[in-house]
């Protein structure tokens, strides 16, 4: 879980301390107070989660977090937005409708006032955090899941050079200012564009949706508030859409090659999938890319979204 600041839910007399996660934009609660929120008791909240992730809901990675709290000898699990709404769905509280707009109230203001500063501070990389999520991932076994010459290709093309730049520019790279995007995704478009894949044929379960997150992350990548882009650059957007498609598991079967197929149409569609004829990003890079956001921790998007917009730069 980021660096969180605390705000405060109130409902008539009833309030609540809430962690505010900017960084992953949502919030997040322990069990303990998603039973306080709700006026379940525990055990009824604990047997609601279960079910939540047993029956495919959501996904336990990148919904769960862990955090350290006053009187506890080890860290305890807080739960994200999307697990506190979904707990309230099922309890059926009048109170979680309100908590939702709420949170997503405070959220976009907060990613404004975010996005003023931002505006006004350099952007950089940690390579050192970067290269320790690397590394994390190689020791997990997760390379595993790719083939050596992907790896290869990956680590062979960036690496280096990330290295002479880490070194040369202390630990620092300077983020692309990025360019302006000229063509807006639609959801009825991109499903279209995702059944008529190459991997169409590839199994019963291909594509089929779970939810409506994946028109959410599409809306999500415009997003606006008081008529300000929450993600103004074709970089920014493309990043958090391979991102957000891969990470959100909006389908039973395929989310990363979806992910990618998604990543690479918002490119090309904005005449931004290659340089001089050279594509901008290799299948291979991209195939590790998507195992490195699928495995990656909450805590790790910022450095994700950064990389991707500067191999695609």
């Amino acid at each position: 879980m980021n660096k969180k600041e605390i705000v405060v839910f109130k409902d008539n007399d009833f309030e609540i301390n809430v962690n505010l996660d900017l960084g992953e934009e949502t919030v997040w609660l322990t069990q303990k107070e998603i039973s306080t929120l709700f006026g379940k008791s525990q055990s009824t909240i604990s047997e609601h989660i279960a079910n939540i992730f047993k029956e495919g809901e959501l996904d336990e990675i990148g919904n769960i977090g862990k955090t350290d709290i006053a009187n506890s000898d080890k860290p305890v699990k807080v739960y994200n937005l999307d697990v506190i709404i979904s707990v309230g769905y099922r309890v059926k509280s009048n109170r979680g409708v309100l908590f939702r707009k709420w949170a997503n109230s405070i959220l976009k203001q907060y990613l404004l006032d975010g996005y003023v500063i931002n505006e006004k501070r350099k952007d950089s990389i940690n390579y050192s955090q970067l290269f320790g999520l690397l590394n994390n991932l190689s020791n997990a076994g997760v390379i595993n899941n790719i083939t050596s010459e992907g790896l290869l290709t990956f680590l062979n093309s960036y690496q280096r050079g990330l290295e002479i730049l880490d070194n040369y520019d202390h630990q620092t790279l300077i983020i692309p200012k990025g360019l302006q995007d000229t063509y807006k995704l639609t959801y009825e478009e991109c499903i279209k564009v995702i059944r008529e894949s190459s991997f169409k044929d590839k199994g019963d379960l291909f594509a089929i949706e779970r939810d409506n997150s994946f028109s959410s992350s599409i809306q999500t990548i415009y997003q606006t508030y008081d008529g300000i882009e929450l993600y103004p650059t074709l970089e920014l957007k493309a990043a958090n859409l391979l991102y957000l498609v891969t990470k959100n598991h909006s389908f039973i079967d395929g989310n990363k090659r979806i992910a990618a197929i998604m990543f690479l149409y918002f490119l090309n569609k904005n005449n931004h999938l290659e340089d001089k004829g050279i594509k901008r990003i290799s299948n291979e890079t991209l195939a590790t890319l998507t195992i490195l956001i699928a495995s990656s921790k909450p805590e790790d998007k910022e450095s994700i979204i950064n990389l991707i917009m500067v191999l695609i730069a």
